[in-house]
């Protein structure tokens, strides 16, 4: 009798319940970190993409300069995420300008170098372009 009382049970033991909870609690953990890696790739990510238009930005300003003008727009400021010049801005922004290039004061160096810090890991980007007097 105690045979048949077996088979015709419904419902599931202690053991797995706690089985079944171990297995989920375990892919719930697994998944919570591709959740946290994504999300801090991502944050790194926006930061690139920021400094990379940030400098961008700087490289399209002085292209509408002319040539013999461009060694005043070397020095560093602090910008924000647009490039708004503001002493709380996350980003840092480097404009060098190196005259004459390559031995020949008709070429201009120019880099723009954009740095900041996201989660405690410093960043940087810099963009190099060549200038020639023509």
């Amino acid at each position: 009798m105690s045979i048949s009382l077996l088979r015709d049970r419904h419902g599931m033991t202690l053991i797995e319940v706690v089985l079944a909870t171990a297995i989920f609690a375990a892919v719930v953990f697994v998944l919570t970190g591709f959740y946290l890696t994504a999300s801090s790739r991502g944050a790194e990510g926006r930061g690139e993409t920021q400094g990379a238009f940030l400098a961008q930005q700087r490289m399209e300003v002085l292209r509408g300069k002319s040539y013999g003008s461009l060694s005043g727009f070397a020095g560093a400021e602090t910008v924000d995420e647009l490039g708004a010049p503001t002493a709380g801005g996350k980003f840092t922004r480097t404009t060098t300008v190196t005259t004459p290039y390559l031995g020949t004061t008709r070429l201009t160096k120019i880099d723009v170098t954009v740095s900041w810090v996201e989660f405690d890991q410093p960043g940087t980007i810099t963009l190099t372009s060549i200038v020639a007097d023509y």
